[in-house]
């Protein structure tokens, strides 16, 4: 990527690279699972009590690492100005992106009439992995985003026969936005060049 393009990306997606200001979000996900699972299962006496002050929480905890990691990014790479019209400047979609959200949506429509939800894990997939079908971003974005929707998708097919009540679907996509978090944070320390040493203020 030239310096051009490098520059253009991330000043016009560089709040969406701090990916891993959401991690608290993902790892909680998964602790409520683990934890509610047993009780689902009727072998664990956890109340909603419990539940309701565990994940009280830990979206405090979410809270305040979204403030400690809105700071270091700020402190370490600076602050840009968000841009109001950046969805108006993204690139034309792809076909493939027009496709999916075509089938989705037929799909979807399909779901309701006959009472069931059965796109809602594809749609959720499509939603979260949207870089995958931007071509803004660096094609290893796209395609880090683009394995991410697959599992997600596999993960819904499989928790369909396995008739596990959405417990693998629901680990999978938090294990699978937590990874991309953190790729996104790798990919945003790989973008921004290091300073010079000895440099001239």
């Amino acid at each position: 990527m030239d310096d051009h393009r490098r520059l253009t990306f991330l000043t016009r997606y560089y709040y969406h690279l701090q990916g891993v200001r959401f991690a608290p979000l993902w790892i909680a996900g998964l602790f409520l699972l683990f934890a509610w699972m047993p009780h689902y299962a009727r072998y664990d006496h956890i109340g909603w009590g419990a539940f309701c002050y565990a994940l009280g929480g830990l979206l405090a905890i979410q809270g305040l690492w979204y403030a400690m990691a809105t700071w270091y990014y700020r402190r370490r790479f600076g602050w840009l100005k968000p841009d109001p019209y950046w969805f108006a400047k993204q690139k034309t979609k792809g076909p493939l992106w027009w496709i999916l959200l075509l089938s989705i949506t037929v799909w979807a429509i399909y779901c309701r009439a006959n009472h069931t939800a059965a796109f809602f894990p594809y749609f959720l997939a499509f939603v979260v992995t949207q870089p995958a079908c931007n071509a803004d971003n660096p094609p290893i974005r796209r395609i880090i985003y683009g394995v991410g929707a697959g599992l997600i998708a596999a993960s819904a097919l499989l928790n369909r026969f396995a008739a596990t009540d959405g417990a693998i679907f629901f680990a999978t996509l938090c294990v699978i936005m937590l990874a991309l978090g953190v790729a996104d944070h790798l990919l945003l320390l790989g973008l921004l060049k290091p300073q010079r040493e000895n440099a001239d203020a």
